[in-house]
C-alpha cells in the first residue's frame, strides 16, 4: 500500500488547481477502502464444509503406475495358477527337491530322489518359509518367482533413476515397459529360480550405479550381500551378469565425477569376497553331506546346474543373436524406439544408454562362448533393452522425433507379422523356429492383419498411453493363452494320478522301479518319502526277479516291454505325446 499512496500523492501534486481538493481526497479514500476490503475478502478462508483441493504427494504417480503394473502381472500369474498344475520335467523337479528337503527336515542339503542335487538352495528355503506359514500348498512355490518379478520391476525403475537422473517419467513407466514383453510375463508364471537370478542381478547393478553416482566407498557393503544372495540363488551366474559391466565402468562412466578407479575395482573385489563368504557359510557345512563336488557345482558349472531339461543345450554361437528379437517381442517390432535411436546415432551417447549397451553386449558375447545355451540365461539382461527403449521414448529431447508419424506405430509390423503367419504353413520347415508355428491356422495371421488395419484407423495417443496400452495388451493376451493352454494341455501333463498309485504302492511296502532317467516327476505330487529305483532295460529282468510284487514305470519313447498275452498295465495315461504306463511285475514275466 505504501507505493500506491506515494503514486497517488504525486498524482495529487500534479492535478489541476481547478479540481476540488476535497473531492479528490474523498475519491482516494474510497479507492483505498475498496482495495483493503478486497484483500481482506480474498484472504478469508473458504466457508466450512466447502471441499478444498489437496495436492497429491510426489510419489503418488509412480505408486499408481507401479500398482497398475503389479495388477497386470498378477493377471497372467493367476491365469497360470488356476488352470494347470506344475508340469514335468523342470517344474516338478524343483518341487521334488523342495519336498524331499521338507520331508527329511533338512534345510541344508538339496536332494533329488534321495541323492544330493548340485543346485543352489535359496529357492527351496523360500518355499519352506511359505510352507511354514501356509502349510504344504501347491500355489506358494509357483508364486515365489512372481514375487521376485514384481521386485525386479521396482529395481529396474530405481536403475533408470541412476542412469537418467531427473527424468521422472522414464523411471515411472519402467515397470509398464517391462510388462510389455511376452517373454518377461511368461517367465513369471514358471516355477523356477530364474526370476531370483534376475532380482539379485538388478539388485547388484543398482548398488553399482549407486556407488558410481554417490562416489561412496561404503556401498560395497550393500553390493557384497547382493553377490552373496545371488550366489545362493543361482551360483556364479550372478558374477557373469554383473562383473563384465562393472569392469567396463570407465567406458560408460566417462566424463562424470567418479571415485578413483583403483578404489572402484578394490570395492568390487571386496564385495565379491563378501559374496563368496556368504556362499561358503552354506557350502562348507553342506559339503560334509553333499561332497565338495556338489556344492562347487553351482560355482564352477553354473550353466549346467541351472539348465532346463526342456531344451537341448547344444546350440551354435549365434543362437542368442537369433533369440534377441523374440525375447523383446513385441517391443522389438515397435518402429518408434528404433527411429529415435537412428536420430541420435551421431549424438554423444548418454551414460545410461552406454551402460545398457555394454551390459547387454558383454553378457551375450560371454554366454555365446559356452556350449550350453538356454533362453532363460538371457532373462537377466532383457531389462537392458527395455531400459534403453523406454528412455528413447520418454526422454524430452527426443519428443520431436517421429511421434505422430504413422510409420512409428505398430501398423506395418502387425501387417508383416500377420502376412508371414498366414503363409508360413506352406513354407519349408526352419529347424530353429518352434514347430507349432507351422501348425497354426492361416486365420491367425489374417486376424493379426485385421488388428493392424484397425490400429491404423485409431488416433495416435501420447507416448505414455502407448506404453501402457502395450503392457495391457501383452498381459491380457498372455492370460488368455495361459488359460487356453492350461485347460487344453493340463490333462496331458498332470501327474497326480500316477503319483498316487506310486505313493500307495510304497505305503504298502511294494518296491517301485523307474525305467530310464528320473527327474522327480512324482515325488511332490505323490508326497513320496522313498526314492524310486532307477533301472535300465537291461537291468529290469534282475530287478523284477528280486521284487515280484513291485511296480515298474515305463514310457513308450524310452522302452516298450514285450508283454505276456492278455496283460494290461496297472495305470496308464498320456504324458505329452508319450504314453505313460505303470506295470505290475507279474505282467512282465515274459519280458
Amino acid at each position: 500500500m505504501t507505493n500506491r499512496h506515494d503514486d497517488r500523492k504525486k498524482q495529487k501534486a500534479g492535478a489541476p488547481k481547478s479540481a476540488p481538493k476535497s473531492n479528490i481526497d474523498s475519491l482516494l479514500r474510497s479507492l483505498d477502502g475498496f482495495e483493503v476490503e478486497e484483500i481482506e475478502i480474498t484472504a478469508t478462508p473458504p466457508p466450512r464444509g466447502q471441499q478444498q483441493y489437496k495436492t497429491r504427494p510426489r510419489w503418488w504417480p509412480a505408486f499408481r503406475i507401479a500398482a497398475g503394473a503389479a495388477g497386470l502381472g498378477l493377471i497372467a500369474v493367476l491365469a497360470a495358477l488356476v488352470t494347470r498344475s506344475a508340469w514335468p520335467t523342470d517344474e516338478t523337479r524343483w518341487l521334488a527337491i523342495a519336498w524331499e528337503m521338507w520331508a527329511r527336515g533338512d534345510w541344508l542339503v538339496p536332494r533329488l530322489n534321495g541323492a544330493p542335487a548340485s543346485v543352489a538352495p535359496m529357492f527351496f528355503w523360500l518355499v519352506h518359509l511359505g510352507w511354514l506359514a501356509f502349510g504344504v500348498v501347491d500355489w506358494w512355490p509357483r508364486l515365489v518367482p512372481a514375487l521376485f518379478m514384481f521386485g525386479s520391476l521396482l529395481l529396474a525403475a530405481r536403475m533408470s533413476r541412476f542412469l537418467w537422473p531427473g527424468q521422472d517419467d522414464v523411471s515411472r513407466y519402467m515397470p509398464l515397459a517391462l510388462l510389455g514383453g511376452f517373454f518377461w510375463v511368461f517367465s513369471a508364471t514358471l516355477l523356477s529360480a530364474d526370476l531370483l537370478t534376475v532380482f539379485f542381478t538388478l539388485f547388484a547393478l543398482t548398488a553399482e550405479l549407486w556407488m558410481w553416482r554417490a562416489r561412496d566407498q561404503r556401498v560395497w557393503l550393500l553390493l557384497g550381500p547382493a553377490f552373496g544372495l545371488g550366489l545362493l540363488a543361482s551360483g556364479s551366474l550372478i558374477f557373469l551378469y554383473v562383473l563384465p559391466v562393472a569392469l567396463l565402468a570407465p567406458l560408460w562412466a566417462r566424463g562424470t565425477p567418479t571415485m578413483p578407479w583403483k578404489f572402484w575395482y578394490a570395492d568390487i573385489i571386496k564385495a565379491a569376497l563378501v559374496g563368496l563368504a556368504i556362499y561358503a557359510a552354506w557350502a562348507v557345512p553342506a559339503s560334509k553331506t553333499m561332497g565338495a563336488a556338489s556344492v562347487l557345482g553351482p560355482l564352477l558349472a553354473p550353466l549346467t546346474a541351472n539348465s532346463l531339461e526342456l531344451f537341448s543345450g547344444a546350440r551354435p554361437w549365434w543362437w542368442y543373436l537369433f533369440l534377441l528379437p523374440w525375447l523383446a517381442f513385441p517391443w522389438a517390432l515397435w518402429p518408434l524406439p528404433w527411429m529415435r535411436f537412428w536420430h541420435i546415432r551421431r549424438a554423444p551417447i548418454s551414460h545410461g544408454l552406454a551402460f545398457c549397451m555394454l551390459w547387454a553386449t558383454s553378457v551375450i558375447a560371454l554366454f555365446s562362448f559356452f556350449e550350453v545355451k538356454q533362453p532363460q540365461f538371457l532373462l537377466p539382461v532383457v531389462p537392458a533393452f527395455f531400459l534403453a527403449a523406454n528412455w528413447l521414448l520418454l526422454d524430452e529431447e527426443h519428443a520431436a522425433h517421429d511421434h505422430s508419424r504413422l510409420a512409428s506405430t505398430m501398423i506395418f509390423p502387425l501387417l508383416l507379422l500377420g502376412g508371414l503367419l498366414a503363409i508360413l504353413p506352406g513354407l519349408p520347415r526352419v529347424p530353429y523356429l518352434p514347430e507349432f508355428l507351422w501348425q497354426l491356422s492361416p486365420f491367425v495371421g489374417v486376424s493379426i492383419i485385421v488388428v493392424g488395419v484397425a490400429v491404423g484407423w485409431l488416433p495416435l495417443p501420447a507416448i505414455e498411453t502407448r506404453i501402457a496400452n502395450v503392457a495391457v495388451t501383452v498381459a491380457v493376451i498372455s492370460a488368455l493363452v495361459l488359460l487356453a493352454a492350461g485347460w487344453q494341455l493340463n490333462p496331458h501333463y498332470d501327474l497326480h494320478g500316477a503319483a498316487r498309485v506310486l505313493a500307495t504302492a510304497q505305503q504298502q511296502g511294494s518296491a517301485v522301479a523307474h525305467v530310464g532317467a528320473y527327474r522327480g516327476q512324482y515325488h511332490y505330487a505323490g508326497r513320496l518319502t522313498k526314492p524310486l529305483e532307477i533301472v535300465s532295460p537291461e537291468q529290469l529282468g534282475l530287478w523284477a526277479a528280486a521284487h515280484p510284487d513291485g511296480l515298474i514305470v515305463t514310457y513308450t519313447n524310452v522302452w516298450q516291454p514285450p508283454l505276456v498275452p492278455g496283460a494290461v498295465p496297472f495305470y496308464e495315461q498320456s504324458l505329452g505325446d508319450t504314453p505313460l504306463r505303470i506295470w505290475p511285475v507279474v505282467a512282465l514275466k515274459g519280458s
